[in-house]
């Protein structure tokens, strides 16, 4: 049974060989390479590109067997498509909008976004910081301009790279803009638009719906392409509470939501939900929806892997999770009894998925890491 087929019969409630992994990447792109130093690894591995802009067509057959070494080091069981798509959950690909270069230095680079605001990322040490964002206000929605998301050269050859993938025994998935963060992302400053959320609540839900309907076209496109999964990214909480009043996210962002499940759904395709947070004040409209798996289950967010499971015995969403945010900084004999608790535990729960909640910290060491990968593999396979 290949990666595809045990990921289908999981999410099918067939039987199913291993837990599968899916980690929602690293750091950063220097990261990823010198934790796995004797792999050949994606030159297209960020989303934002790091020194020549992508080219929105099929991934060359070079970068295509570098995602496989990418996925085989990583324990990753979906092929994401699109340039810079597969490291970091969520980001990258022609589903989310995307940035070109417009200034490069050795240790920084200044990209700009299809929606007019600009990144700086930096390296030694890593971030990066949008700024200047094209609103202002959320009195300038109606200023906004967005890419047209139903353009047939922006999904220029991902259907290749689907069938490439599918054949390789890879489950396929493509990314998009989340309807809540993607607002906050590429359009208005976060603190702007969190404010907004109570003094213009027209025009915000106005921004929200604008991204919500160029969210729907780009899934659709994607979808037509033969892809797997959705995968998006779409923060709801803090490790405590909800950004939101609940209310919110079921008047608002619920229908979007649901309409995205239902679509996947017509095409035979699935959806994957990230969103950081204490969800539990909404977790049953987020199941309502139909999304079929969810993360991250982490009980640091107060998200409980194992305690869902028990729950929701009869639930079609898969949790995917389970990694402590601070398991890292464990010395590796606690490390293994917890892993080994969380396995014995969950696998006699339900079905699930093994993840974590933040990615690969930039302070793990190459020996700890590699152990991480080596007891993981182990487990998944008992």
């Amino acid at each position: 049974m290949n990666q595809r087929e045990n990921m289908l019969a999981l999410l099918n409630g067939e039987e199913y060989q291993e837990v599968p992994v899916w980690f929602l990447g690293f750091d950063n792109e220097d990261l990823a390479r010198k934790l796995n130093p004797n792999t050949d690894f994606p030159t297209n591995l960020s989303p934002n590109p790091e020194k020549t802009d992508y080219v929105w067509d099929r991934i060359t057959d070079e970068e295509r067997q570098r995602t496989l070494n990418y996925n085989q080091a990583f324990l990753k069981p979906a092929a994401i498509v699109g340039w810079g798509a597969n490291m970091m959950f969520g980001h990258g690909g022609p589903g989310e909008f995307h940035f070109r270069l417009i200034d490069y230095q050795q240790d920084e680079r200044t990209l700009i976004c299809e929606t007019g605001c600009k990144r700086l990322v930096r390296k030694n040490p890593h971030f990066y910081r949008d700024f200047d964002y094209s609103m202002k206000t959320i009195n300038d929605v109606d200023l906004l301009e967005l890419p047209d998301p139903k353009c047939l050269s922006r999904y220029k050859g991902i259907d290749e790279d689907v069938r490439y993938f599918k054949n390789q025994g890879y489950f396929t998935g493509a990314n998009l803009n989340g309807f809540f963060s993607g607002p906050h992302y590429f359009c208005l400053d976060y603190e702007e638009f969190l404010l907004s959320i109570a003094l213009d609540p027209i025009n915000t839900k106005k921004l929200i719906d604008k991204v919500g309907d160029w969210n729907l076209c780009a899934a659709e496109q994607l979808l037509s392409k033969g892809i797997d999964c959705i995968t998006l990214c779409d923060d709801l909480g803090s490790a405590n509470n909800l950004l939101v009043n609940p209310r919110i996210y079921q008047d608002w962002i619920f229908p979007w939501h649901k309409k995205l499940c239902d679509l996947a759904h017509d095409f035979g395709a699935y959806v994957h939900l990230h969103s950081h947070g204490n969800l539990k004040k909404i977790l049953p409209d987020i199941l309502a929806t139909g999304v079929d798996m969810l993360n991250p289950f982490a009980a640091d967010e107060s998200m409980d892997l194992v305690e869902y499971l028990e729950n929701h015995p009869n639930s079609k969403t898969i949790p995917v999770g389970g990694l402590h945010k601070q398991m890292f900084e464990w010395d590796q004999a606690i490390q293994k009894e917890w892993l080994n608790s969380l396995f014995k535990k969950a696998k006699k729960a339900g079905r699930w998925i093994f993840g974590d909640s933040s990615g690969i910290p930039g302070t793990i060491t190459n020996e700890n890491y590699t152990f991480f990968i080596e007891t993981v593999r182990k487990l998944c396979k008992d």
